[in-house]
């Protein structure tokens, strides 16, 4: 199940980071700030800097369609391996939702190492909360959820459906993109000088230790050119989910990577959004 683990330090190190095995990565996140920052300022059917919480970094963007009655909600939690990126970064991943007569929730959260990976699932539960008990207010309907999470957004999402935080039955689906299922892994590549993850964090924070209950409708993604050890997070997670009789979507995104992927899913008509937006149907 922890194939990764056999690589040697070199390979872990380009293997279990994306941005090492993606040469250009850079141009794609400054694409995307830029995009994001343009939709920000051209679209004005939008709230920003809504607090959700007590600390700097809990706060969230809300962005409604042209007709805002009763809409489907999808909340967005962004990747950065806990430790970087924004909400002002992804924007533009609004587009595909609003489009559809769909309220877009981005979020942002407290990064490591400010605050450990368990704070930061706290986090997202209180987020989620707030939305469930907010959102009515700006048109949204709280009987149809939806929950986006990329990388390590994907291991938020993931948590905040375990069975401890108890909120599956205010979620109607949860799409979680390239996840980072195993925060172990940062023990084995340089990023974790920043994280500095304990053994605790690891217990309270590996989705496998975890239960989880069918209540919620799963579409799992990854890109098929990220890298073998990347995609095997995806691999177990899906085994984890079958041994528990938990059903999903698997969907294997060709010729696209850890960042391009990202950018589709701000692309109204890719297939990718398409699978993704078709996740807010009841």
């Amino acid at each position: 199940m922890n194939e990764w683990k056999k690589l040697n330090s070199s390979d872990k190190e380009l293997y279990l980071n994306p941005k090492n095995s993606v040469p250009d990565h850079a141009k794609y996140q400054k694409l995307a700030t830029k995009s994001a920052q343009e939709f920000r300022d051209t679209y004005d059917k939008k709230h920003i800097n809504i607090s959700y919480g007590k600390r700097p970094n809990q706060n969230l963007d809300i962005f409604l369609p042209e007709k805002n009655n009763n809409c489907p909600v999808q909340l967005y939690f962004h990747g950065g391996y806990w430790i970087g990126r924004d909400k002002y970064d992804h924007s533009h991943l609004a587009l595909p939702a609003i489009t559809n007569n769909i309220i877009h929730v981005s979020v942002n959260y407290d990064l490591s190492p400010n605050v450990t990976i368990d704070i930061i699932v706290e986090e997202t539960i209180e987020c989620i909360l707030w939305v469930y008990k907010n959102i009515d207010k700006h048109g949204g309907n709280n009987k149809n959820i939806n929950l986006v999470g990329h990388s390590a957004g994907a291991h938020l999402v993931a948590m905040a459906l375990t069975r401890k935080y108890n909120i599956n039955n205010i979620i109607n689906s949860a799409t979680l993109i390239s996840g980072i299922y195993q925060p172990q892994i940062t023990k084995y590549i340089s990023l974790n000088n920043i994280i500095k993850i304990t053994k605790k964090t690891i217990d309270l924070t590996d989705i496998f230790k975890h239960q989880i209950i069918q209540k919620t409708n799963f579409l799992l993604i990854v890109g098929n050119d990220e890298p073998n050890a990347w995609k095997q997070l995806t691999t177990n997670f899906c085994k984890w989910l079958t041994n528990k009789n938990i059903s999903f979507i698997y969907y294997n995104a060709i010729n696209l990577n850890h960042f391009s992927i990202v950018k589709e899913l701000a692309t109204p008509n890719s297939d990718l959004s398409k699978k993704v937006i078709k996740m807010c149907e009841k």
